[in-house]
C-alpha cells in the first residue's frame, strides 16, 4: 500500500516543478509593469468589462436620438489647423475694423459673386473712404516721392520720363515706382542724387531704356559700392558725340563690313551663317607635289581610287577585317619604302612622318584590306617585326 500512494505523489512534484519552471509571457511582464502585479491587473481587466456592462444597459435603456445631416460634424482637412495657426500669428495684433478695411483694399475690384452667396452689405462713404486711404497707403505715388527732391534733381528725373505726343509733353511719373525713389532720397549727400539722376539721363539720351526703375536701382547700387566720383556722363562711349546712328549710316557700315568679310573669303548670305569660300585653300592642296613647290604639310585622304590615280603615295583600300589603327600604320610603312631616293622623296617622307596618328584614323574607314603593290611584304615584315618584339 505504502508503495502504491508514493506514485502519485512524485508526478504531482513534478508537474508543480515544472509551472515554476514555465516562468512568466511577455504579456503578463507587460500587465505588472503596468499595474504592479497580476492581481492588481487582473481586478483593473474586471472592472473595466463591468463598467462597459453598464453603458452598454444605458445605451440599450435610453433611445437613440436621429442625428440629421446637418448636425453631423464634418472632418477637418489635412493642413488646417496649422494653417490657422499660422494666420493667428501672423494677424495677432490686427484688429476686426484693419482686417474689413484690408478685405475691403483687397476685394475693391470684384464684382463678381459665386451663386447662392449672400449679398454684401452695402458700404457708406466713411468706408470707401477708408478704403481709398488704404489702398494709397499700400500703393505709393511716385510723383508725390519725387516732389520731395530739390528742384534741380527733380528736374533731371522728369527729364527721363518725358513724353512728346499729340497733346504735348507729359512727364511719366509712373515709369518709376516710388520704392526706388525712396532709396534714391535715402543718400545723404545731394552730389549722389544729383550724380544717378545725370547717370540715367545720359542713358536715356544714348541708348534705348525699357525699365527706367530697374535702370535707376542699378546705379543706385554703383553709387553705394564704389561711390559717385567716377560717374559721369562723359564715361558712356558713344558714336558721333552721343548721337544715335541714323539708318543711312547703319546700312553703310554693314555694306564695308560684308565687303571686307569677302575680300577675306567669308561670304555671308540671308540666313546670316558664315560660310567659308573654300574654293581659294582646295586649290593649294596637290597630290603630285614638284622640287619647286613650297610644301608646309601633308593631309591623308581618303577618295575613290581612280580620283587619287595621279597622286604620288596611295594605296588601295577594299573591305576586309584590318582595324584602321593597324591599317595605318601599314600605309605609313608602304609610303616610306617606297625605295625612291631623292631629296623631293625625303621630304615627302618628313612631311609623312609628322602627321599625326589620329589624323590618319579618323581618314580612314574601318574594317578594311590593303591592296597596292608590296602590301603582302609590308605585312610580312610588320609581322616579323612582332614576332621579335614578343620574343624579346
Amino acid at each position: 500500500a505504502p508503495l502504491e500512494n508514493s506514485q502519485p505523489i512524485e508526478k504531482d512534484t513534478k508537474s508543480s516543478s515544472a509551472n515554476k519552471k514555465k516562468g512568466l509571457s511577455v504579456k503578463e511582464r507587460k500587465l505588472i509593469r503596468k499595474y504592479g502585479s497580476l492581481e492588481a491587473a487582473r481586478a483593473a481587466e474586471e472592472e473595466r468589462l463591468r463598467e462597459e456592462e453598464a453603458r452598454k444597459r444605458e445605451a440599450a435603456a435610453s433611445p437613440t436620438p436621429q442625428i440629421t445631416s446637418e448636425a453631423q460634424p464634418t472632418a477637418r482637412k489635412r493642413g488646417k489647423k496649422a494653417k490657422m495657426k499660422r494666420m493667428a500669428k501672423k494677424y495677432a495684433d490686427q484688429d476686426e475694423e484693419e482686417r474689413e478695411l484690408a478685405m475691403l483694399a483687397l476685394h475693391a475690384s470684384e464684382k463678381t459673386k459665386t451663386k447662392g452667396q449672400k449679398k454684401s452689405p452695402e458700404i457708406n462713404e466713411i468706408e470707401k473712404e477708408a478704403a481709398a486711404q488704404t489702398v494709397a497707403i499700400l500703393k505709393k505715388d511716385a510723383s508725390v516721392v519725387a516732389e520731395r527732391f530739390p528742384e534741380e534733381i527733380r528736374d533731371v528725373l522728369a527729364k527721363c520720363v518725358t513724353v512728346v505726343n499729340d497733346e504735348g509733353t507729359i512727364v511719366r511719373w509712373d515709369k518709376f515706382d516710388a520704392d526706388v525713389l525712396e532709396q534714391l532720397e535715402s543718400f545723404e549727400l545731394d552730389e549722389e542724387k544729383s550724380a544717378a539722376a545725370n547717370r540715367l539721363l545720359a542713358l536715356k539720351e544714348s541708348t534705348r531704356i525699357d525699365n527706367f526703375s530697374a535702370s535707376l536701382a542699378g546705379i543706385i547700387r554703383t553709387i553705394k559700392k564704389y561711390g559717385h566720383q567716377g560717374l559721369v556722363k562723359d564715361d558712356i562711349a558713344t558714336d558721333n558725340d552721343g548721337k544715335r546712328k541714323t539708318k543711312a549710316e547703319k546700312e553703310a557700315e554693314e555694306k564695308n563690313w560684308k565687303q571686307t568679310m569677302a575680300e577675306e573669303g567669308i561670304v555671308e548670305d540671308d540666313s546670316e551663317i558664315d560660310a567659308v569660300d573654300d574654293t581659294v585653300e582646295l586649290s593649294k592642296l596637290t597630290g603630285k607635289p614638284m622640287i619647286e613647290d613650297l610644301i608646309l604639310f601633308a593631309v591623308p585622304v581618303c577618295a575613290p581610287y581612280q580620283t587619287l590615280s595621279k597622286y604620288a603615295y596611295r594605296v588601295k583600300l577594299t573591305p576586309g577585317n584590318m582595324k584602321r589603327g593597324k591599317a595605318s600604320k601599314q600605309c605609313i610603312t608602304m609610303f616610306l619604302k617606297d625605295g625612291q631616293k631623292s631629296v623631293l622623296a625625303d621630304r615627302n617622307k618628313e612631311l609623312i612622318r609628322k602627321v599625326a596618328d589620329n589624323e590618319w584614323v579618323s581618314a580612314m574607314c574601318a574594317d578594311v584590306k590593303i591592296s597596292a603593290a608590296g602590301a603582302s611584304k609590308a605585312i610580312k615584315n610588320q609581322k616579323s617585326k612582332s614576332k621579335a618584339r614578343k620574343k624579346k
